[in-house]
């Protein structure tokens, strides 16, 4: 089973850095800056459901009709946070919060979907 890496970042500004790992059942986490309500996990034990929740809350609702097509449009077959927020970088209207992943040369103006 693989491990979850990522970066969380607040427009350019890198937050923290997470690692679920040993079967993603623990959590090692480096806060940059622990500010709210750029950092999620400021604040607080860091677990492996609050990472869970964190990326299913950058994700579409499991509720959602329209889920299924939302799925093949990404070229997913099942619900799954991570990988879902591996295509969409975790990129909401609301903020300005998204997600890099290990091996990608992105920034904030290759994702964001207003200034």
């Amino acid at each position: 089973m693989d491990d979850y890496k990522f970066t969380v970042l607040w427009k350019e500004d890198v937050m923290a850095d997470v690692e679920l790992y040993d079967q993603r059942r623990k959590v090692r986490i480096i806060k940059h800056k622990n500010t709210f309500p750029e950092n999620p996990f400021y604040g607080g034990e860091v677990t492996p459901e609050r990472v869970y929740r964190f990326l299913e809350g950058r994700c579409m609702e499991r509720g959602r009709p329209c889920l299924p097509a939302y799925l093949e449009g990404l070229g997913l077959t099942e619900y799954n946070p991570y990988e879902i927020v591996k295509i969409t970088h975790g990129v909401m209207w609301e903020d300005f919060q998204w997600i890099r992943f290990p091996g990608e040369e992105i920034s904030w103006k290759d994702v964001k979907l207003r200034d």
